[in-house]
This record gives structure tokens, C-alpha cells and sequence, in this order.
């Protein structure tokens, strides 16, 4: 009798662990990156998880601004982006503008002097997205702006 209660016990574990490591892949799977990746045609990495978020609520057309702060994990693979120092001017003015009309938390505004990386997407109809990256602290900011 005590061997099949052992042996049910660890049936129970293994079925236990297996659902949790198959919910983390699917929440994993599920995050807004893939709406990203959907949006902007960009490969960004998965292995982070979602640290902030804000938007400017729904909207009909899908018009409108969000803000995702993630961090990636450092044993998973990091975003590969241009060189951060190279971010003008004009797109930190434009990302704050977005950022303070959203009324982001500006805790979680990025840091400008630590971005190591950056990358921007342009549509035909106005829309953009800035993807600025803090090598050092694992963290990429996404700020999109939809016309």
C-alpha cells in the first residue's frame, strides 16, 4: 500500500510540474511581444517578462499610443538593435512626448544615457515605434504610436 501511495505522489508531482512548465511556455508564447512581432514584422526575442505597461485605451481604428517597459532574462537570448548613442535628438523629445501624453510613470521612462541599443520602425500612414534597449539592465522599452 505504501508503494502505490508513493507512486501515485509522484505521478501527482510529475503532472504538477509538466503544467506549470507548459502554462510559463504559453504565457511566454502569449505576451505582447507577439503583437508586436504581428504589428511591426520584427524579430524580437522572447525570454522577458512584461515589467510595465500603459496605453491610450481602445480605440475603434486601433489608433492611438502604448508603452511596454520588459526585462529579459539574463540566461536568454538579448535583442540585438543599432547602436543606442546614435538615438537623435528629435526621437528622445518624441518618446517623452508620447510618454508624458500617455501620463507614463516617469520611473519607468528609459534612461537615455543607458541605452545601448535602439531601433525604429516607420509606416507608410505615420505610425512608429521606438525599441530602445539598456544592455546593462536587461530592459526594452516599446513605445508605439498607431495613426
Amino acid at each position: 500500500m505504501k508503494t502505490k501511495g508513493k507512486v501515485a505522489f509522484l505521478l501527482g508531482m510529475l503532472a504538477l510540474t509538466a503544467g506549470l512548465l507548459l502554462a510559463y511556455r504559453i504565457s511566454e508564447r502569449n505576451s505582447y511581444l507577439r503583437i508586436i512581432r504581428a504589428n511591426w514584422q520584427t524579430d524580437l526575442p522572447y525570454g522577458c517578462r512584461q515589467l510595465y505597461e500603459i496605453d491610450s485605451g481602445k480605440s475603434f481604428h486601433g489608433d492611438g499610443e502604448r508603452y511596454h517597459v520588459f526585462l529579459y532574462d539574463e540566461r536568454k537570448e538579448q535583442p540585438v538593435l543599432e547602436d543606442g548613442s546614435l538615438l537623435s535628438g528629435a526621437s528622445k523629445e518624441r518618446v517623452i512626448e508620447i510618454l508624458d501624453s500617455l501620463g507614463a510613470d516617469k520611473d519607468w521612462y528609459p534612461y537615455f544615457e543607458k541605452v545601448t541599443g535602439k531601433k525604429i520602425y516607420r509606416k507608410q500612414d505615420g505610425s512608429v515605434m521606438y525599441l530602445l534597449y539598456e544592455g546593462g539592465e536587461r530592459k526594452l522599452y516599446v513605445v508605439e504610436y498607431f495613426l
